[in-house]
């Protein structure tokens, strides 16, 4: 499904996806030996048990004795183990320190890492959170697996619980290589793994699953410009965010280049958006479930939404299996939204009170409910310009009082031809250029939705100002600009082939 030249940004995540198989599991990313300085002043060591004061490779103290003694830019190493804690956290983080996982623990030669070889677990034991950070402070936590933390009477977001696995406060911390698995801030509660405000924080390569809250399961945002990358989020379940949530975030907060996929809630399977200004960029959102949205879910907000270069695949929801889309004005580029299914309306993307813009989008074959590619409800006015929308039962489906306008559409033709290309009481314009042909599709049931030789998209567009297409290939390379989320290159792509976990 994706093409090989992927940039080297995309490292880990995206590697993945061109390999064809999607891994999935608590120590995917924690692997590798890596080495580290020998010890000096300012670095401290800690095992499991550890006794005494000096902290050093010989004599390893507590984790608890480490930090009370760590100062602004030192560095903890901790030994394979299971580190508990008593109060509110297994540790309390004010400073800007480093804590790495996965330490050996040997007393002599270089210092040297490998967290899968050394697994290094913060355990809550379902009764504290994890992490607690707070403060002015930039801290790196890296190789590090925080489980089975609880947020339940701890507070910590008005009269809310937050942030059972992490809660940051306004820190820019660094998250890096770690596992957060299976947390919880109660049944009431935000950010069952990761808990998020005014922070800058940064969170790659790392897996968050099966963590439980009522806003944001996975991780929950608010405020601040976080970045979240190159990362897994799995299996975890909310009411709002089934894997991430984020609100009032400022430009510049990023969700990059991650796989979302078994996430579930009501609203937002994978991701949900409110007020938030937010780029959600080149990921792989794949069988999340909501009952509103069950890709993403947006809502509210002045400022656009942007999803760009998105693979939007398999999600399935009451209405709206791919997007969900109301209040904000919502900017759309370069996805893939396919294969989705609903119940009711909307298998592609549905649009409540909102005037979203799609620019070179492929939405094909989404399925179930009315069999609507793309529903415009209740005072809403859509504008899709060079977009696929090939094998719906109703390509787009306008209600009345709402208005969708398009240009450069192709329609499909025999097997990918949709039932009916539009219908509903709402005003429809359909533009000047519209194609009725074969999007020759690479190999669809494989999932790869890029366009082969002969396509009816190629050479069919209009500029509409993007100059790159979802593999990050130039616009235009031929004659004329490719309609859909992929501009034909001469290029051989692999399938996404997935398996169950």
């Amino acid at each position: 499904m994706v093409g090989e030249d992927i940039a080297n940004s995309r490292r880990l995540i995206f590697g993945l996806m061109l390999g064809g198989v999607l891994l999935l599991g608590l120590s995917l990313l924690l692997k590798g030996s890596t080495p580290a300085a020998q010890a000096s002043p300012g670095i401290w060591f800690v095992q499991p048990g550890g006794a005494g004061t000096g902290c050093s490779r010989a004599n390893p103290c507590a984790l608890q004795t480490a930090l009370a003694q760590a100062d602004n830019g030192d560095t903890i190493y901790l030994a394979q183990g299971t580190y508990t804690g008593a109060g509110g956290a297994v540790i309390t983080i004010t400073k800007s320190i480093t804590l790495y996982g996965g330490w050996d623990g040997s007393p002599t030669g270089p210092v040297m890492r490998d967290p899968e070889a050394y697994p290094t677990m913060l355990d809550g034991e379902g009764a504290r959170r994890g992490v607690y950070i707070s403060g002015a402070v930039s801290p790196v936590l890296d190789g590090l697996i925080i489980t089975d933390g609880s947020a339940a009477g701890l507070g910590g977001y008005g009269s809310t619980d937050a942030g059972g696995g992490v809660y940051v406060s306004e820190a820019d911390v660094f998250l890096n290589n770690c596992v957060v698995f299976n947390n919880t801030a109660g049944a009431n509660g935000a950010g069952g793994g990761i808990f998020l405000t005014g922070s800058d924080a940064r969170v790659e390569n790392s897996s968050v699953v099966s963590n439980t809250a009522r806003w944001g399961g996975g991780i929950r945002v608010v405020s601040g410009a976080p970045v979240l990358r190159f990362s897994e989020v799995i299996s975890n379940t909310a009411h709002f965010g089934g894997g991430v949530y984020l609100m009032w975030t400022r430009s510049g907060a990023l969700v990059e280049s991650n796989v979302f996929q078994g996430n579930s809630s009501f609203d937002g399977g994978a991701i949900y958006l409110s007020a938030a200004t937010a780029t959600i960029r080149a990921n792989l959102i794949y069988s999340n479930r909501s009952g509103l949205g069950g890709g993403v879910g947006v809502a509210s907000g002045s400022t656009p939404a942007v999803l760009s270069g998105n693979r939007i695949w398999g999600n399935s929801a009451q209405s709206g299996g791919g997007v969900y889309i109301w209040f904000n004005p919502t900017y759309l580029d370069n996805n893939f939204i396919v294969d989705n299914q609903v119940t009711e309306e909307g298998a592609g993307i549905y649009v409540y009170k909102a005037k979203p813009a799609l620019v070179h989008n492929t939405l094909a074959r989404n399925t179930g409910g009315d069999g609507s590619g793309v529903f415009v409800d209740v005072d809403a006015a859509a504008v899709l310009t060079n977009t696929i929308i090939v094998s719906h039962t109703v390509g787009i489906t306008v209600t009345a009082g709402s208005t969708a306008t398009l240009e450069a559409t192709l329609w499909g033709s025999n097997a990918w031809a949709n039932d009916t290309d539009w219908g509903g009481d709402g005003a429809i314009l359909t533009g000047a250029v519209n194609i009725w042909g074969d999007p020759v599709f690479v190999d669809p049931d494989g999932g790869d939705y890029h366009i082969g030789p002969g396509s009816a998209a190629m050479n069919a567009g209009v500029g509409a100002g993007i100059t790159t297409d979802i593999d990050g290939d130039p616009r235009p390379m031929g004659a004329g600009y490719d309609i859909g989320a992929d501009e034909y290159a001469t290029r051989a792509y692999l399938p996404m082939v997935t398996r169950s976990h």
